[in-house]
């Protein structure tokens, strides 16, 4: 299946990674001691829906010797044990994706202590070493806001994949709105300018691919969601279809905003 968003394309597109030579880290790797390094890809996947596309996606990148960092939400839907060992297992880095603002509806007191839960369950099947919130467009409320109450040391984390990256040398991308930096469509997936620089927008996968072929940026941190990759034809025509109606909806709750 060569459609784009299909795991056809991200094979194509981790070869060409994988063709430029340049160093691949997880996140904790990052954070630990490659932040100086001269040229780098950072490949971070955020875990929404239906983990069984990650694994995939992992067995792909396992494949070329790459790893990369999947962060997985906590519901009984996502946190998968077995998945989440066999991810490990292949070498990728394990992290927490945390939405604990919206889940105690604001309460910063009850977040805490839902965050220190959700993070020992999944440290009980692994190592969880950096974290990274769960932007969803239809709260009003940012998890990011989380660290304005709270420190990382506090739950003994290296990094956050947004707040902790402070470098405008990385360009960033990332395929929220089933595009490549989509910004009508990306309501809460936002750094500020001075941390990251931001990959101008990219219509496909195949262009995002030429352009790391041409290694015209030396460090590019790329955000995928799993669940908007698919391998056979059904899986691909229902996420087109979610994606096309999570995109309107982005609108007009953009629309809403901009009218208060």
């Amino acid at each position: 299946m060569g459609k784009d968003f299909s795991l056809t394309i991200y094979r194509d597109l981790i070869a060409e990674i994988k063709k430029t030579g340049f160093k691949v880290f997880t996140l904790k790797d990052y954070f630990q001691q490659q932040q100086d390094a001269p040229a780098f890809f950072i490949i971070r996947h955020d875990v929404d829906r239906r983990p069984e596309h990650a694994l995939k996606m992992a067995l792909i990148e396992s494949s070329f010797g790459i790893p990369s960092t999947y962060y997985f939400r906590v519901n009984k839907h996502v946190c998968k044990k077995d998945i989440i060992q066999k991810i490990a297992e292949l070498g990728h880095e394990i992290g927490y994706h945390y939405e604990v603002v919206d889940k105690a509806h604001g309460d910063m007191g009850l977040a805490g202590r839902i965050f220190d839960f959700e993070l020992a369950q999944l440290r009980a099947l692994t190592d969880i070493s950096t974290v990274a919130m769960h932007g969803n467009p239809l709260t009003p409320w940012d998890n990011k806001d989380f660290w304005q109450h709270f420190s990382l040391s506090q739950f003994n984390l290296l990094g956050e994949a947004y707040i902790s990256i402070q470098n405008p040398g990385i360009f960033y991308v990332t395929d929220t709105g089933r595009g490549w930096n989509r910004a009508a469509f990306n309501l809460k997936d936002i750094f500020s300018d001075s941390s990251v620089s931001i990959l101008p927008s990219v219509s496909t996968t195949g262009q995002l691919a030429n352009i790391i072929c041409k290694k015209k940026y030396s460090k590019m941190y790329l955000q995928i969601h799993p669940n908007r990759w698919s391998w056979w034809w059904l899986q691909w025509y229902r996420q087109l279809g979610e994606d096309l109606l999570l995109n309107w909806m982005k609108v007009l709750l953009a629309y809403y905003h901009k009218k208060k």
